[in-house]
């Protein structure tokens, strides 16, 4: 079974939560975003899907991810709000 990702991403001076390709936002605040993506992603492994919480930087490279399905976590930076 693939792995849904909901991506945390900046746009502009604000933040979109994306998962899959629903895409909700923009939010003023990366917490606010992360809180949406994070509800998303449980929505999503409750009903039996793969799924991960990545967070994205300005440059595009994800600086956090976690993964709801093997319960693996792994921060590269800590996020800040």
């Amino acid at each position: 079974m693939s792995c849904t990702v909901c991506t945390v991403l900046p746009v502009r001076n604000a933040w979109i939560a994306e998962c899959g390709r629903n895409r909700q936002g923009p939010y003023l605040s990366k917490g606010m975003a992360l809180r949406v993506a994070a509800v998303e992603a449980q929505a999503l492994r409750q009903r039996g899907n793969n799924v991960r919480i990545a967070v994205q930087d300005e440059s595009g490279d994800v600086s956090a991810e976690y993964c709801l399905c093997n319960r693996f976590k792994h921060a590269t930076r800590r996020l800040a709000n």
